[in-house]
């Protein structure tokens, strides 16, 4: 046998064609389920990251590591659209040591 077999399509049951496929913005949380200060794991461009969410400057605030020292950065929801870079969050989490954004970092993120 020299041809892939889908496994559930020996059970009658049809793949879902990529057409068909959920995009991904279909998961992500919208701005106003979001909380303040909330840390929340998603997709910054290709990537998956964690970042804190500004409720009023609407901008996610993450730590960024680059040649051995940490630089923090903040960018916008993707529902805001815009061609600079987005961070779609997926779900909320709890950070880890280095994940974690310190309150004067957050605050003052631009």
């Amino acid at each position: 046998m020299s041809e892939f077999v889908f496994p559930l399509a020996m059970y009658g049951v049809p793949a879902v064609s990529d057409e068909k496929q959920a995009s991904p913005e279909a998961n992500v949380l919208p701005p106003d389920a979001l909380e303040h200060g909330a840390y929340y794991t998603g997709q910054l461009g290709p990537a998956a990251a964690i970042a804190r969410w500004h409720a009023n400057k609407r901008r996610f605030v993450f730590g960024e590591y680059s040649l051995g020292s940490q630089r923090i950065r903040a960018v916008s929801h993707i529902a805001d659209g815009g061609k600079a870079e987005v961070f779609a969050p997926l779900s909320m989490t709890q950070p880890k040591g280095t994940q974690r954004v310190s309150e004067y970092a957050f605050e003052t993120a631009g």
